[in-house]
């Protein structure tokens, strides 16, 4: 008979929102009362008080790489709009896509690749962004990030002669040799009368995109101010 009473083992995957819609502390810690646990500043609602912390994933290789890869894409979401507003008129994530490749490099932090740009959307908010190599092999690449138009959260479907993120995330998977490559969307979020929008940045892998597209239905938000485990 199971214990009502214990909940069994919390797994930390990523800086994501938890359902009660805070995301996970800085380097993993529970978060007790009274700490904002690295909360962003336009989430609403507060789940309940944890009576026990959950582990640090930084402290287990395999959860470190989500959370690391998580933080990774948060500081792409930043370079993308600081590039953007260095633009010559000012531009911000709505003018084009801007992209970058993950990677593991070499002492085994997650870091950004060169950060590229698209052509001006098109008529309707469509873009498209080619993502480069930087000094490392693709076989060090852990996933790919790149912007979309405000409210554009979801993964595009396309073809083999137009492909989308559906067809990008598939191959990169291919590309890189590693089945577990994911992709991040930034787009800027929209809401009701006083919300304040922010870069939104949503995950997705291969066994999430596709139902994610039919179901109209954005992957896990990430911390858009997440940060990496201590001493990567």
């Amino acid at each position: 008979m199971t214990d009502p009473t214990n909940p069994g083992d919390i797994v930390v995957i990523g800086q994501r929102r938890r359902p009660g819609g805070s995301f996970p502390p800085p380097s993993g810690g529970g978060g007790g009362p009274g700490e904002d646990g690295g909360i962003h500043q336009n989430e609403v609602g507060q789940e309940p008080e944890d009576t026990v912390s959950p582990p640090d994933p930084c402290t287990d290789p395999d959860t470190a790489l989500e959370w690391n890869a998580d933080a990774a894409a948060a500081e792409a979401a930043e370079a993308f709009a600081r590039k953007a507003a260095e633009q010559v008129p000012p531009e911000d994530l709505n003018t084009r896509e801007w992209g970058a490749y993950l990677y593991r490099a070499g002492d085994g932090s997650i870091q950004v690749g060169p950060i590229t740009s698209g052509p001006p959307f098109s008529l309707g908010g469509s873009g498209t962004v080619s993502l480069i190599l930087g000094d490392f092999d693709p076989s060090a690449i852990v996933g790919s990030v790149h912007s979309h138009s405000a409210g554009n959260h979801l993964p595009s479907s396309g073809n083999d002669q137009a492909p989308g993120d559906i067809q990008h995330l598939t191959g990169l998977v291919a590309y890189s040799g590693n089945p577990s490559a994911r992709l991040y969307i930034v787009a800027q979020n929209q809401g009701p009368a006083g919300f304040v929008p922010y870069n939104q940045i949503n995950i997705y892998n291969q066994s999430t995109i596709q139902q994610a597209r039919d179901s109209f239905t954005p992957g896990p938000e990430v911390n858009p101010d997440g940060t990496p485990c201590p001493g990567t």
